[in-house]
C-alpha cells in the first residue's frame, strides 16, 4: 500500500480510492475491511528460548571437541579426568549463556511507540477507539498533542504542525497542507500526509487513513528490523576462525595420535586416552571465560565515560570501527533550535548574548527585533525559573527559541504582554509563510510579523534605523535580499521581523492579504547548533583513522554547513540527496560512497544502504541514531549506537547507549576497545603459548616412546587452574598509551598475527623438548613415573607464571615495562604458585592429579627451567623488535 503516492494525489481522489467519505465509515464497512487488512499492529519478532541460547553455547566446535573427550575419558575409566573436562564445559558454557541472554525487544518497543486509543469519525459521529482498531478509509480526528495513529492522507487543517523527529530524525515540526506535493517527494517534504507515530504539536487535522500496521511507514521500518540480520562483530569472526582452526588441529592431532599408536600396537584404549590428553592440551580452556572477563570488564570501563554497552563483543568492536555514521540532530547538534545573530539594516549582531547594552551601538534595533520575536509568538514558558536553562517551553520549536533568546537577555514576556495585549492573531499561513499578531497600548494599535524573508520583504515599503522609519528604495531591498540568501547559504534558517502601526480607529486585519506597506526591522537566524567539542572529537576520530558520515533528513545545505563546521573540508560535491540516492542501484552506491561525507534526505532504507555500501568495502560501520528512523540501521550496523534521549526502539535496536548525549564518548568507547582487543591478544598469545607447550610435550613423548608426562587432569588443573588467575589478572592490563594514534584494523585481520605464531611454535617446540628431556632424565635417573610426570606438571605450570610479564608487550623488553602498573596480576601469580604447591602436596590433590612431593634439589631443576623460559622469551622479543616493525 506504501508505494502509492498519496502524498501526490489530491485528498477527494484518494477518498474515492478507499471508498470512503468526510463522514467516516459505516460500522458494517470497518468490520468487512478488518477482516480484508487486519488489526493495525506492527508485527513481533520470534525470541530466542533458554533452550536456543543453551545450544548457541554448547555448538561451538572447542566445546564439542571437550565433550567427546569427557565422554571418552568416561568410558575408558578416566572419571577423575571425564569429571575436570566436565567441569571446564560446565565454567565456559554457563558464562557464555548469561552473557548471550540480550533480549531483542526492538519490535516491541516499536508498538510502544503508539498510542492505544485514537479519535475517529464514523458515520458522523467522533469516536475515541483502540489504535489496534482503526482501518484504511477511516477518518482520523487530529489535534494539538495527540499521536498519528496511523498514515493518512489530509483532508483539512487548521494551522496543522506535526513533529516527525521519530521518522526523519529533524526536530522542528512541520507545517501540514491539504495540497498534494510531488510524487518524487521524501517523506520529511510530504507535507498533505501525517504517519503514524508522529506528533500533533499545533493546529488541528482531518485525515483518512490510508495504511495501517505493518503498511504504514513506521511499520515499513518494523519489517526492516525483522528481516535485518545481525552482523557478527569482527571480534566473533576473529575467534571462531581462531576456534576452528584449532579445532581442525585438534582434531587432525588426535586422530593421528590414534593411527600412530595402532601403527605401533599400542592397544587401542591407551591410544584413545593419548588422543584425550592431546586434545585437552591443544584446547586453551580459559579463553572463554578470559574473553568474557575482558569485555566485561571493558563494559565496565566504557561505562565510566557514560557509555552502555548492551552486548559484550560490541565493546570490542568499537575498537576496530573504521567508518562512523552518524545522524546530524540530537547526535552532532543539541537538538533544539537557537537564534545565534540578528541582522539590521546597519548592524549584524552575532555575539548577542554577550553584549553590553551601554557600549554596543545599535543595540536598541537589537532588542526591538527581539521584542518582535516574542510579541509574535504562541511559545510558552511552564515553570519560570530565574536559569534560561532550566526552564520548560511548550510551542513550537522556532518560537521556543524565539522566547528563550529573549529571556537570556533578560526581557520579560509577560511584562510585554501586560504593556501590549494581544488582541488578535493571524496564525501562520502555509502559503503566506508569515504569522501576524495585533496589539494595543494607550490606544494605540500595532502588528508585528515574521516569516519567510521573501514574504514578508514583499510587503516591506520602509525600514527601522534605530527609532526612525526611513523608506525602503529598490537598492536597499535587493541588499536585504541578498543578506537573506547569504546568511541561508551558510545553513541558517532566517525569519523576517516587521511591523505596522494602524490608524488610531482602524479595524484589526482580518487576513494576512491585509498585511501590507510594513516596516522591515530585521533579520533573526537560527541554527541548530554543535555540540561543544565536537570539533576535537572528530579530530580525534580523523588521528585514529575513522571515517566520520553525517547522514540526515535536514537539507543539503543545512547539512553540509554542519559537517564544514565540524571540520570536514568537503563541498557540495560531497553530499548526496535522498532523491538521488533513491534512483541508484546498490551496485552504483558502491562505488561512490567512498566519495560521500554527507548524506541529505534520506529515508531509512536508503540509511540500509549506505551501511551495506560501507561493509561491502570492508568496512567496520559503527551507526548513531535516536529515532524510529534509525532502528533498522543500528542493528544492520557493525554495532550501533543510540543516544541516550532517543526512543526505546533506538536503543532495544542498539549495541550501546550514550547515556550522555555526547560524541566524544564515543571516542572514549573506541579507545576502551582497542585496549580490549590488546588484552585480548596478550591472553591468546599467554594460553597458546602454555597449551602447544603441552601438546608437544604429549607428542614427542608419544613419538619416542616415553610414558605420557602428563594426564589429561594435571594439563586441566594447568590450564584453568594454574594458568587461570594471571590469565584473568591480564585481563586488566592497562591500556597502551600509543592506543589511539594508530589506524583501525582492518577487518580480516586474523587475531592471532604471525608474530604471534611464530613465537608460540618457537616457544612450544623448546619448552616441550626441554620438558621432554627432563621426564626423560629423571624416569631413567629415579625410575618414579610420578616422580617425573610432577616435575614437568610444574615446569609447565610455574613456567608461565614467569614468562606473563614479557608477554604484555612484545616490542618492550622486561626490564623497561612497567611491570608494577598491574597489581593485580602480581597478586595473581602469587596465589596461582600457592595453589600449584598445593597441587603437590595435600594428599586429596595429590590422588587426584596424580603427583608427589618435590625435594629441594628438584625445586631446583623447575627454576632452572622457568629461567631458561624467559630468558629465550626475551631473546625472541629482541628478535622481534630488530626486525619485525609490527605491534601486537
Amino acid at each position: 500500500m506504501n508505494t502509492v503516492s498519496y502524498h501526490a494525489a489530491a485528498s477527494e481522489e484518494v477518498c474515492v480510492q478507499f471508498d470512503s467519505q468526510a463522514i467516516g465509515l459505516s460500522p458494517a464497512e470497518v468490520k468487512k475491511r478488518m477482516r480484508e487488512y487486519g488489526p493495525n499492529t506492527l508485527p513481533k519478532a520470534p525470541r530466542f528460548t533458554h533452550a536456543q541460547l543453551l545450544w548457541r553455547q554448547l555448538s561451538s566446535f572447542l566445546i564439542l571437541i571437550l565433550c567427546a573427550a569427557a565422554i571418552v575419558s568416561g568410558v575408558l575409566g578416566d572419571f577423575s579426568d571425564a569429571v575436570i573436562i566436565l567441569v571446564a564445559i560446565f565454567l565456559n558454557v554457563i558464562v557464555g549463556y548469561i552473557q548471550e541472554g540480550r533480549a531483542q525487544s526492538s519490535l516491541e518497543a516499536l508498538q510502544r511507540v503508539i498510542e492505544r486509543e485514537a479519535m475517529v469519525l464514523r458515520n458522523d459521529v467522533l469516536e475515541r477507539i483502540s489504535v489496534d482498531d482503526i482501518v484504511p478509509g477511516d477518518v482520523l480526528v487530529l489535534s494539538a498533542g495527540d499521536r498519528v495513529a496511523a498514515d493518512a492522507r489530509i483532508l483539512s487543517c487548521v494551522e496543522c504542525e506535526v513533529v516527525e523527529s521519530l521518522l526523519t530524525g529533524e526536530s522542528a515540526s512541520v507545517h501540514k497542507d491539504v495540497e498534494p506535493v510531488h510524487a518524487s517527494a521524501t517523506l520529511g517534504d510530504r507535507t498533505s500526509m501525517v504517519y503514524a507515530g508522529t506528533t500533533i504539536v499545533h493546529g488541528s487535522a482531518r485525515a483518512v487513513v490510508v495504511a495501517t500496521g505493518r503498511h504504514t511507514e513506521m511499520g515499513a521500518i518494523a519489517e526492516l528490523l525483522r528481516t535485518t540480520q545481525d552482523v557478527p562483530t569482527p571480534l566473533q569472526e576473529r575467534l571462531d576462525r581462531l576456534g576452528k582452526v584449532l579445532g581442525y588441529i585438534v582434531v587432525a592431532l588426535a586422530a593421528g595420535i590414534v593411527l600412530l599408536g595402532i601403527a605401533s600396537h599400542l592397544p587401542f584404549a591407551d591410544a584413545l586416552a593419548t588422543a584425550v590428553a592431546v586434545a585437552v592440551s591443544a584446547i586453551p580452556e580459559g579463553l572463554p571465560v578470559a574473553v568474557t572477563v575482558i569485555l566485561a570488564i571493558g563494559m565496565q570501563r566504557i561505562l565510566k565515560h557514560n557509555a552502555l554497552v548492551r552486548n559484550l563483543q560490541a565493546a570490542e568492536t568499537l575498537g576496530s570501527t573504521s567508518v562512523i555514521c552518524t545522524d546530524k540532530t540530537g547526535t552532532l547538534t543539541e537538538g533544539n533550535m537557537k537564534v545565534v545573530s540578528i541582522l539590521t539594516r546597519d548592524y549584524h549582531f552575532t555575539d548577542m548574548y554577550r553584549t553590553q547594552r551601554e557600549v554596543i551601538e545599535g543595540l536598541e534595533e537589537m532588542f526591538f527585533a527581539v521584542r518582535i520575536g516574542m510579541l509574535c509568538n504562541d511559545a510558552r514558558v511552564v515553570a519560570a525559573e530565574d536559569d534560561v536553562n532550566a526552564k520548560t517551553f511548550v510551542g513550537n520549536i522556532t518560537e521556543q527559541a524565539l522566547l528563550a533568546s529573549g529571556l537570556t537577555l533578560g526581557l520579560d514576556q509577560v511584562q510585554m504582554n501586560a504593556e501590549e495585549p494581544r488582541i488578535a492573531t493571524l496564525p501562520f499561513d502555509s502559503d503566506q509563510k508569515m504569522m501576524a499578531t495585533v496589539h494595543e497600548s494607550h490606544g494605540v494599535r500595532r502588528v508585528y510579523i515574521k516569516g519567510a524573508p521573501e514574504k514578508v520583504l514583499a510587503r516591506a515599503v520602509s525600514m527601522r534605523v534605530g527609532e526612525k522609519e526611513i523608506v525602503m528604495t529598490e537598492s536597499e531591498r535587493k541588499q536585504c535580499e541578498k543578506r537573506a540568501q547569504e546568511q541561508s547559504s551558510t545553513g541558517l534558517r532566517v525569519l523576517a521581523l516587521a511591523y505596522k502601526t494602524l490608524d488610531a480607529h482602524a479595524a484589526a486585519p482580518q487576513k494576512q492579504d491585509e498585511l501590507q506597506d510594513l516596516v522591515f526591522v530585521g533579520y533573526v537566524c537560527l541554527q541548530d547548533p554543535l555540540r561543544n567539542g565536537i570539533r576535537e572529537v572528530f579530530e580525534k576520530t580523523t588521528r585514529a583513522g575513522i571515517r566520520t558520515v553525517v547522514i540526515t533528513g535536514d537539507h543539503p545545505v543545512t547539512a553540509l554547513t554542519i559537517a564544514q563546521h565540524m571540520g570536514m573540508k568537503i563541498d557540495s560535491s560531497h553530499v548526496l540527496e535522498g532523491e538521488a540516492l533513491q534512483r541508484m542501484t546498490q551496485e552504483e552506491l558502491n562505488a561512490i560512497v567512498e566519495h560521500i561525507h554527507v548524506y541529505a534526505r534520506v529515508s531509512p532504507k536508503d540509511k540500509l544502504n549506505i551501511i551495506r555500501a560501507w561493509q561491502s568495502k570492508g568496512h567496520v560501520v559503527a551507526m548513531t541514531g535516536d529515532g524510529v528512523n534509525d532502528a533498522p540501521a543500528l542493528k544492520a550496523a557493525n554495532i550501533g549506537v543510540a543516544l541516550g534521549s532517543g526512543t526505546d526502539v533506538a536503543k532495544e535496536a542498539s549495541d550501546m547507549v550514550l547515556l550522555d548525549n555526547r560524541f566524544e564518548t564515543i571516542v572514549a568507547a573506541v579507545e576502551e576497545g582497542r585496549g580490549i582487543f590488546e588484552n585480548i591478544r596478550k591472553v591468546i598469545l599467554y594460553l597458546l603459548g602454555d597449551s602447544f607447550s603441552e601438546v608437544v610435550v604429549i607428542v614427542g613423548a608419544l613419538l619416542v616412546g616415553l610414558p605420557l608426562p602428563l594426564t589429561a587432569a594435571q594439563i586441566l588443573w594447568i590450564n584453568l587452574v594454574s594458568d587461570g588467575l594471571p590469565n584473568i589478572a591480564l585481563t586488566v592490563d592497562p591500556k597502551d598509551g600509543n592506543t589511539m594514534n594508530r589506524p583501525a584494523r582492518a577487518k580480516r585481520e586474523p587475531v592471532v598475527k604471525p608474530a604471534m605464531v611464530w613465537m608460540v611454535v618457537i616457544i612450544s617446540l623448546i619448552t616441550g623438548v626441554w620438558n621432554l628431556c627432563v621426564h626423560a632424565f629423571v624416569l631413567r635417573t629415579t625410575g618414579d613415573l610420578t616422580l617425573a610426570n610432577t616435575i614437568v606438571f610444574a615446569n609447565l605450570a610455574l613456567d608461565s607464571l614467569v614468562y606473563i610479564f614479557s608477554v604484555r608487550s612484545l616490542y618492550v623488553p622486561l626490564w623497561r615495562a612497567k611491570n608494577f602498573s598491574n597489581p593485580w596480576l602480581l597478586l595473581s601469580v602469587l596465589a596461582a604458585f600457592c595453589i600449584q604447591v598445593l597441587g603437590m602436596y595435600t594428599p586429596f590433590l595429590q590422588e587426584l592429579l596424580g603427583t608427589t612431593a618435590l625435594s629441594l634439589y628438584h625445586w631446583g631443576i623447575v627454576a632452572a627451567s622457568c629461567a631458561m623460559v624467559l630468558v629465550l622469551f626475551e631473546g625472541l622479543k629482541f628478535l622481534f623488535r630488530r626486525f619485525i616493525t609490527t605491534s601486537v
